[in-house]
């Protein structure tokens, strides 16, 4: 999980614990940490499956746009991007949502497809 990408931060607090209950591995990130800035060698040397931009502050469509700047610099990665102002960096009942949407990109055919409006891939 990225939070931002200029420069690129890791999702910190509680979002690698979100994508632990969505069946996932955080990596580059450490759960209860801050965000913290990195370089996009070091998230690529952390050799993810796959990249979830969820930009603090931004909805699906801005959270689009950082995403496929992370896009361009890891090339070959999937990359989503997700409503994270509603449904991941604000704490409450909606990081239920959060969670599922992440599931659905983790494991699609598996999970339940995320939420509408809540997820798309950009690469």
């Amino acid at each position: 999980m990225i939070e931002w990408v200029d420069p690129p931060f890791t999702a910190g607090h509680w979002v690698p614990d979100l994508v632990t209950a969505a069946g996932g591995t955080p990596v580059a990130a450490s759960p209860g940490e801050p965000s913290a800035a990195v370089s996009w060698a070091e998230i690529a040397a952390a050799a993810p499956d796959l990249v979830v931009v969820a930009p603090c502050g931004y909805h699906l469509t801005g959270a689009a746009d950082q995403a496929r700047i992370a896009a361009a610099a890891l090339p070959g990665l999937p990359v989503w991007a997700i409503d994270a102002d509603a449904i991941i960096v604000r704490p409450g009942p909606r990081l239920v949502t959060g969670v599922e949407a992440l599931a659905a990109v983790l494991h699609p055919g598996t999970a339940e497809p995320a939420p509408p409006g809540t997820v798309v891939r950009v690469a």
